[in-house]
């Protein structure tokens, strides 16, 4: 499976990176909203990832680039559980799935052995 994660954290991206190893999955990351176009093009994820705590990735902004991008791609939106602001934005502007951090890293596993829609 290809991901596309639209992460900068350097922390985050390790732990993506490990369990996409164990998994088998390849994980390519854009830092900017700006890339999201060139990636998907480049890679065709049938995933995306979102930190949507990181205000380089406004939630609606974000999910437009990546359904213009990758229309089938799932977008999975993650911020920390406290910030509620984030998380509704995203699940208001149509992510396919919202997750508290905690919950995204319980879940990595099973995300990235899903198979495309």
């Amino acid at each position: 499976m290809k991901v596309l994660a639209l992460v900068r954290d350097l922390f985050f991206r390790a732990k993506i990176d490990a369990v996409a190893a164990v998994v088998g999955a390849e994980v390519e990351y854009a830092s900017s909203l700006d890339a999201v176009a060139a990636r998907c093009a480049a890679i065709h994820p049938s995933i995306i990832f979102t930190d949507l705590s990181d205000a380089t990735f406004p939630a609606l902004d974000t999910l437009k680039q990546i359904r213009a991008a990758a229309p089938s791609a799932r977008a999975i939106g993650f911020a920390s559980h406290v910030d509620l602001k984030s998380l509704k934005a995203a699940r208001d502007a149509g992510y396919d799935q919202t997750l508290s951090r905690s919950e995204f890293t319980a879940q990595l596993p099973a995300l990235l052995k899903e198979p495309s829609r």
